[in-house]
């Protein structure tokens, strides 16, 4: 003991030494031991929802790759589609200038008969009315009535 009261310990560090012993008790035993009950339940209640969590996110990953593939076919399908679809629109918007050229020439050509047509009438008139006129000069110039 006289080590002790070397050290500066007296009988109060006797008492607070029993005090610490019984405080360290009364709390392993009341909050302690419960606390670590509860957390030794809830980790393993919660241990089964990690996995269950991990495989949704596995599952998930996986109708990602589902979704990506069929999105991937879906994507081609369309596209061929609109490919055929663009190819019968080139096709018919052809048929469709091509009747409108022939349509445009035959109607051209008809009018270029009809402008020659008009044309040559139009030379035999004035070849008529250019004789008459001059059978009427030469008549007055000549005096017969």
């Amino acid at each position: 003991m006289e080590i002790l009261l070397q050290l500066g310990a007296n009988k109060s560090a006797f008492i607070q030494f029993i005090l610490f012993v019984v405080s360290i008790t009364f709390l392993t035993v009341y909050v302690y031991g419960p606390f670590y009950r509860a957390y030794d339940q809830r980790l393993k209640q919660t241990k089964g929802a990690d996995q269950v969590a991990a495989e949704t996110q596995d599952e998930a990953k996986k109708l990602e790759a589902v979704f990506q593939v069929r999105a991937r076919e879906i994507n081609g399908r369309i596209q061929n589609i609109f490919e055929n679809e663009k190819k019968q629109a080139s096709e018919s918007s052809a048929i469709i200038l091509n009747k409108a050229r022939e349509e445009v020439s035959a109607t051209t050509e008809k009018a270029r008969q009809d402008i020659e047509a008009q044309k040559s009438n139009a030379a035999r008139d004035i070849q008529n009315v250019s004789q008459s006129v001059a059978d009427e000069i030469s008549k007055k110039l000549t005096g017969a009535v």
